[in-house]
């Protein structure tokens, strides 16, 4: 009899535990939505919007970084950004480095003709939920 109530417990401490942590998951339309909407902003040069899809822990000068990555490219964000295609994902429902749910996204994408490998993660925990990492690629 101790036997079953004791499995019983650990089967809802585990149910209860798989939830909260599916509560907090980034899924990956979430992830498209993020991406797509720091694209829009990066390409209209609207600066001020595109540092509101950053995680709240993360200061960051978007508009020195772009411009850095515009003279380093040889591009202009502001000719237009495609997403040619997701070339990868990855999911941590939760990991320690950032005490939270972490969601990065991979794609190829083309800057007034030039190809080039965008990398955005995304993290959600107690501070809250935005994009914490970009890297750009040739």
């Amino acid at each position: 009899m101790k036997i079953k109530r004791i499995v019983a417990i650990l089967l809802v401490l585990g149910f209860s535990i798989f939830m909260v942590g599916c509560e907090n998951r980034i899924t990956t339309d979430e992830a498209k939505e993020q991406v797509n909407a720091l694209i829009t902003a990066v390409s209209s040069g609207d600066f001020v919007e595109a540092e509101k899809l950053l995680h709240p822990g993360v200061k960051t000068d978007l508009e020195a970084f772009f411009n850095r990555e515009e003279a380093e490219e040889g591009v202009d964000f502001q000719a237009g950004i495609e997403i040619k295609r997701y070339t990868g994902f990855s999911s941590a429902v939760y990991t320690t480095e950032v005490d939270g749910a972490k969601y990065e996204l991979d794609m190829d994408i083309t800057v007034g003709g030039k190809d080039l490998e965008l990398s955005v993660e995304m993290v959600r925990n107690d501070q809250g939920f935005g994009i914490c990492e970009i890297d750009i690629d040739d």
